[in-house]
């Protein structure tokens, strides 16, 4: 279960940075476009889909290699039975608000395929299709926060507290070189 698990956040991370690159394309395409006159319609739409895809998609991946933006400066200074209450606690209200944010995208993307609503660019673009890729990434995240939740609660180190602690040994490594 955990190789699929994290078959499935590597993915989303990979798929998030395609993404990225694909924005970065669209980009210098329309930059050399401009220079040489020619029009490269609705990068802007293409754009703001894959940015919006490519930031949730991208989501369980930080989280679970310790890249996420987390508030951990208190957290140091709390004693250790009131860390992992504060952590669990923090890790319940997560995967609560990214659960119910998960349903509303879900049903706004499922609204859209029922509805058959389109993009209003040059380009035509079914919305459901850009909307299914930030859905998805939420889901994804839920499920990672799930993960991390269970660990937690079993007693364990939540993965991106391991990645955290790998990488301060790696400075620290590295300092002492």
């Amino acid at each position: 279960m955990r190789k699929i698990l994290n078959t499935i956040y590597n993915t989303a991370g990979a798929l998030a940075a395609a993404g990225i690159v694909g924005i970065t394309l669209l980009i210098l395409a329309q930059i050399i476009g401009r220079w040489v006159g020619v029009i490269v319609p609705s990068v802007e739409d293409f754009s703001g889909f894959m940015l919006a895809g490519s930031s949730l998609l991208g989501l369980a991946y930080t989280l679970r290699h310790g890249v996420h933006i987390r508030v951990s400066l208190l957290f140091q200074f709390l004693p250790e039975g009131i860390r992992k209450v504060t952590e669990i606690s923090s890790l319940i209200l997560a995967t609560l608000l990214s659960g119910w944010m998960s349903w509303y995208f879900g049903f706004m993307t499922y609204e859209s395929w029922l509805f058959n609503d389109i993009s209003h660019g040059y380009i035509p673009v079914a919305l459901w299709i850009p909307q299914l890729f930030p859905a998805l990434g939420l889901v994804i995240f839920t499920i990672a926060l799930v993960d991390d939740l269970l660990v937690a609660l079993s007693g364990q180190k939540p993965s991106y507290l391991v990645a955290e602690e790998l990488e301060a040994e790696e400075i620290n490594a590295e300092e002492r070189y």
